[in-house]
This record gives structure tokens, C-alpha cells and sequence, in this order.
């Protein structure tokens, strides 16, 4: 097209040359003039190259146009599936959620060591003429029955958010479980906010659906600090072949399972620090279940410390609080283990370690409690149903001193004979109170692993020779002070 508009130009050009008198009139003068005309036919060629340049860069930006909004929406398409568990998320990952379930469905017997009916929930003698309570219990239940959204926002921003349902809980419990949003600025430092477990001991902060027996120890359930509200500090340390990772939080109160109101809570806020280090190569990923699951042909080993401390007194201040809500052990005017509310100062500390090789996994924790309660404060816990009432001025010596050091600790060991699939276990618990008298956990069981720990068979016979306690998750429910034997079999099922 180019050439036939130039060959069309050229010749028009040479028609009025050849037509014309004057340009024909010298030989000199038409010289000059076919000179002058094969500049003015490279003038418009150059601009008919020019206006083909612009014309394929005008093509290159419609085209680049046409493709923008398809390469937009590709960026920011959705995309769904299975990895493992069920998920969304954006194709460049800045954004992503996770679904994940736990379901552990449990049939239960106890016994109590009452055989003769003549003892009442708390361990004392029913009035006159009037029956105790019934020695056995047999009942299926939905023991946990969670519902966990996780994910992160804008890549690096962390969050994880869980719903429980179950046959134990009320109705303060059983919607809104536990939330968390964290930070990574770094691997040596993150931040975390939210109500979660706090960062104490091993065997509590570890997933329910990871424990090596059907649920955790006698001495965990006297001794954990259990959910809490506040804001922590963590990361993991470089130092070489130990990758030794930390917790550091400040937070409401122990035991702050309910959310307390900003009105509920007294001035004094809880800490409670971590330090995990794993040895021989291990990192933590190593210890996430309490099994050895996936069998590790070199011994791998963890040592932990653990530190909390929380001032729950009922302070004046201009909302009226009183988180008075932490529990612990001391000695009732029969001489033997109650449960009491602090009112007043307590440390806790611990320590353990745990160790895996070849299908053997072996942990041990200890713990250590100090007590200084506030006489004016001290409550009985109705734990047992029928609780005491203590408002008198003879409240303060029941604790000796109003101070109490309690300890308690257990042991505990897993063995796969069939390597991934069927495990033998076992564990021992001790806790002990001052002044009064101690309380020992035996058990024994199995578990089938069907498809890892998203389904799982499970079975245990346990059996506490004094219960200081009831906890509602580890079935240790029974008579105050007296024997308890259980048999627990449970399924559970995770996707």
C-alpha cells in the first residue's frame, strides 16, 4: 500500500512537469526541478515510514489494553482445593484460608472405690437418713467437636480462629474457643495477640488431637494456666545446629478460659514464659505430636523451661474487679486436698524433656507451685457439687501459713509395634500437696492409627488413687479424695 501510494505521487508529480511549458523550458532549469522532486518523494516517503511506525506502536498498545483485565483477573483469581485439609486462597497467595475439624467421639466408664454409697461428690458423709452418690458412670459423648478457620492476610499476617461445640461445655464455652492474629518480623521475633493457650509447660499448649493417651495428665490439670487474653512475644534463635524457640506473654490472668470482662479484671496482669530447645538436630516440628509417629531413625531429644506468675487480689479500682478465678490445691480442716480459689500471689515453674527414636517416644515435665494467699480472699471451689461455705475468719488457717509449695509431675511412654500404625502406651502421674496428702495417676491403653491422627482408635484404662480434682475434658470426674478407675475408648476424626 505504501508503494503504490508513492509510485501514484511520483507520477503525478511527472505528468505536471511533462505538461507544463514552463518546467519544460530549459534543459538546466528541468535538472534542478527532477532534483527538487526526488527530495520532495524522499520527504514523503520518510513521513509514510513514520506514520507506519506509529501505526504498528498504536496496534501494540490496543493489544496490550485487550490483554490487561485477563492478566488482572489472573492475579487475583481464587483458586479452592485439598491439601491436607480444605482451603481458598488468592492466586499471587497474599491471602488464604484454611478448614479444619476435630471430632473426638468417647464412651467412658468410672468407677469411684465407693462401692457402699455412703460418701457425697465432695468427699464427705451424706446428712442422716440420706443416700451418697451413685459408684459408676457409663456414657458416650462428643468430647471435642472443633471447627478451626486459619490462614493469613496480606502474606505474613497469621491468624486462627476456633469454634468448639461439645457435650462438656456451657454456654460461656461452647462458641468462640480460642482467636489469634500474628506477626512475623522477623524468625528471631513475631508478635501474637488474641485468647489462646499460654505459653507454659509442654503438654498443654500440645494440640488434643496430638496427645500419646486419650486426654492429658492428672498433674497437667492441677498445674496448667490453661487459655488466657493478652499479647506475646516469639521466634526462634539461630545458634548453629540449636534452634532454641521462645514465648514471652503478658495476659489478663491464668485460666481466663471465659474472656473476663474489662470490668472483671483487677489491675495485675499474669506473665508466663517458654524456652523449647531442641538437641541432636531435632527442631520443633519434631515434638508437634507427643508420638512418634513418623519414626525418626535418630534419637532426637527436647529440653523445656517453663515460668508463670499472676497477683489475682480483689483490688479497688473504678470498674470493681476481681478476677479471682485461678484454682489450686491446699489442705481442707479434714486434713486432706481441696480445691480453693486464689486470692492472692502464686509462681508456677516447670521443666521437661522428651526424646524419640525408632518408634519410642518418652516425655517427662515437672512442676512446681508457690502459694501466698490472701486469707481475706480464700473461697472454697465447688468442683465436687455440694462446696463448703467458708465465710468465716477460720478461712486463713486452713492453708498452714497461707502459703502453699506444691509439686507434681508424670511420665510417659509410647512404642509403635507396627510402625505408623499401632502404638502401646503408658504413663504415670504424681501430684503432691503441702501438708496433706499425695495423689498418684496409673495408665495403660493403645491407639490404631487408621490414617495418621486424622483418624485415630484409642483406648485407656486409667486409675487415680485419690482425685483432687474434676476436669471435665479428661473425664476425672468422681468422689472427692477417693479412688477413680476409667476406661476410655475413642475415635477420633479429623479432615
Amino acid at each position: 500500500m505504501k508503494k503504490l501510494v508513492t509510485l501514484m505521487m511520483v507520477g503525478t508529480l511527472v505528468l505536471l512537469w511533462t505538461g507544463s511549458p514552463v518546467l519544460g523550458a530549459a534543459d538546466g532549469d528541468t535538472e534542478t526541478q527532477l532534483q527538487a522532486l526526488q527530495t520532495r518523494v524522499a520527504q514523503l516517503e520518510a513521513q509514510l515510514n513514520k506514520q507506519g511506525s506509529n501505526a504498528e506502536l498504536l496496534k501494540g498498545m490496543v493489544a496490550q489494553m485487550d490483554s490487561a483485565p485477563a492478566q488482572m483477573a489472573a492475579d487475583s483469581a481464587l483458586t479452592a482445593g485439598y491439601d491436607k485439609r480444605f482451603f481458598i486462597k488468592s492466586a499471587d497467595d497474599q491471602f488464604k484460608l484454611e478448614f479444619d475439624t476435630r471430632l473426638q467421639f468417647r464412651h467412658t466408664y468410672g468407677l469411684s472405690d465407693d462401692g457402699s454409697n455412703d460418701m457425697m461428690q465432695d468427699g464427705t458423709r451424706p446428712p442422716f437418713g440420706a443416700s451418697g452418690v451413685d459408684s459408676s458412670a457409663s456414657a458416650f459423648e462428643l468430647e471435642r467437636v472443633k471447627l478451626y478457620l486459619r490462614g493469613h492476610v496480606l502474606k505474613d499476617i497469621n491468624y486462627n480462629i476456633c469454634f468448639e461445640a461439645d457435650d462438656d461445655a456451657d454456654d460461656s464455652d461452647s462458641a468462640l474457643y480460642t482467636y489469634e492474629v500474628s506477626y512475623n518480623f522477623m524468625p528471631e521475633m513475631g508478635v501474637r495477640l488474641g485468647r489462646y493457650k499460654g505459653p507454659f509447660g509442654k503438654q498443654e499448649p500440645t494440640s488434643s488431637g496430638r496427645q500419646m493417651l486419650v486426654d492429658r495428665s492428672l498433674a497437667n490439670e492441677v498445674f496448667n494456666i490453661d487459655r488466657t487474653t493478652g499479647v506475646e512475644l516469639f521466634g526462634t534463635l539461630d545458634m548453629g545446629d540449636i534452634k532454641p524457640n521462645y514465648r514471652i506473654m503478658l495476659f489478663n490472668g491464668l485460666q481466663n478460659n471465659d474472656d473476663t470482662p474489662f470490668s472483671g479484671n483487677d489491675n495485675s496482669p499474669g506473665i508466663a514464659a517458654r524456652l523449647a530447645v531442641p538437641m541432636m538436630g531435632a527442631t520443633a516440628k519434631d515434638f508437634a505430636n507427643e508420638s512418634d509417629l513418623k519414626g525418626h531413625d535418630n534419637l532426637v531429644s527436647q529440653v523445656g523451661f517453663s515460668f508463670a506468675y499472676s497477683n489475682d487480689r480483689n483490688e479497688d479500682h473504678f470498674a470493681g474487679g476481681e478476677s479471682d478465678s485461678y484454682e489450686f490445691l491446699g489442705k481442707n480442716p479434714d486434713g486432706r486436698s481441696d480445691v480453693y480459689e486464689l486470692g492472692g500471689e502464686t509462681t508456677l515453674l516447670g521443666i521437661d524433656f522428651a526424646m524419640k527414636s525408632n518408634g519410642l517416644s518418652v516425655i517427662l515435665e515437672g512442676f512446681y507451685q508457690h502459694v501466698d494467699a490472701d486469707a481475706g480472699e480464700l473461697a472454697f471451689e465447688n468442683d465436687f457439687g455440694t462446696g463448703r461455705n467458708v465465710a468465716d475468719p477460720i478461712t486463713g488457717a486452713i492453708i498452714d501459713g497461707c502459703e502453699l509449695d506444691n509439686y507434681g509431675w508424670y511420665a510417659q511412654a509410647g512404642y509403635f509395634v507396627v510402625p505408623e500404625k499401632f502404638e502401646l502406651v503408658s504413663r504415670v502421674s504424681g501430684v503432691h500437696v503441702d501438708s496433706t496428702n499425695d495423689m498418684y495417676e496409673y495408665a495403660a491403653g493403645w491407639n490404631y492409627y487408621i490414617s495418621g491422627q486424622d483418624l485415630k482408635l484409642s483406648m485407656d484404662l486409667s486409675y487415680i488413687d485419690d482425685l483432687p480434682i474434676t476436669s471435665s475434658s479428661a473425664n476425672f470426674d468422681g468422689v472427692q479424695n477417693n479412688s477413680l478407675f476409667m476406661v476410655r475408648t475413642q475415635l477420633q476424626f479429623q479432615f
